[in-house]
């Protein structure tokens, strides 16, 4: 842990989505390594306040942000925020999401651009205002979460599969964009991981428990070291790269 508590002492890592599920971990974690950690909610205030508490026994400099990630003017009202109380953004982790799953002949339009717009365009408009501080002092990294579904599609999610597979062709694009200015772009894909986002989702569930041929050996202590990992100094110099971390032994 020392090697990894040097690599992002004085780091500032802005994670969307992460007052609870995967992004709270990979906080969590980061947190215990040494990085101010910007904390980003939505809705629940008092699981987020928790979340920050827990996160401040590790590095009581971290920060609480509510924003809608597809809202601009709450991005850019958060980038406003973590600037003023930090001066600077090392590192930003695309995470939130949000799943409104059924067949496509079931889903309105609303439906669809919900799920549309927190997971596209969050990353998006993140995106575009945090890298505006890592242009300027020539460094930084932006991590998209995005998921296996954006690869293989899936039955009865055609939106959160559509918006991933967007995520992955925003995050290759963005990787060309910004190298210029020594900032490096990549996605990461897990595979199933029970989270708040998933976890009453019976059908998904019954097909994660389902593979018989299948062993499942990837799991939320995985992904929240690859994170870690690849937001890191161990890491750099590579871009445009989508990592699809399921690991699953036929």
């Amino acid at each position: 842990m020392g090697m990894f508590e040097t690599l992002f002492e004085d780091k500032v890592i802005m994670i969307t989505g992460s007052s609870k599920g995967l992004g709270k971990e990979v906080a969590l974690q980061l947190a215990k390594l040494g990085a101010d950690v910007a904390v980003n909610y939505c809705h629940d205030e008092s699981k987020a306040k928790e979340t920050l508490g827990e996160i401040r026994q590790y590095n009581r400099r971290c920060l609480l942000c509510r924003a809608d990630v597809s809202d601009e003017e709450q991005v850019h009202a958060m980038y406003r925020k973590v600037l003023r109380e930090y001066g600077k953004i090392d590192v930003l982790i695309n995470n939130a999401g949000k799943n409104d799953d059924d067949y496509v002949h079931f889903l309105s339009e609303e439906r669809w651009n919900g799920v549309m717009q927190t997971n596209l365009n969050g990353t998006f408009l993140c995106s575009k205002y945090f890298s505006k501080n890592m242009i300027q002092k020539r460094n930084g990294k932006i991590i998209n979460i995005a998921y296996l579904q954006g690869h293989l599609g899936s039955e009865g999610q055609s939106n959160f599969a559509a918006s991933n597979a967007a995520v992955i062709a925003l995050t290759k694009s963005m990787a060309k964009e910004m190298g210029q200015h020594n900032i490096s772009v990549n996605a990461i894909c897990p595979g199933y991981i029970a989270t708040d986002l998933n976890r009453g989702n019976t059908n998904k569930y019954h097909i994660a428990k389902d593979m018989s041929t299948m062993q499942i050996a990837f799991g939320m202590k995985d992904f929240v070291h690859f994170v870690a990992f690849l937001a890191s100094d161990l890491v750099n110099g590579i871009s445009g790269q989508i990592f699809n971390i399921d690991s699953r032994i036929k």
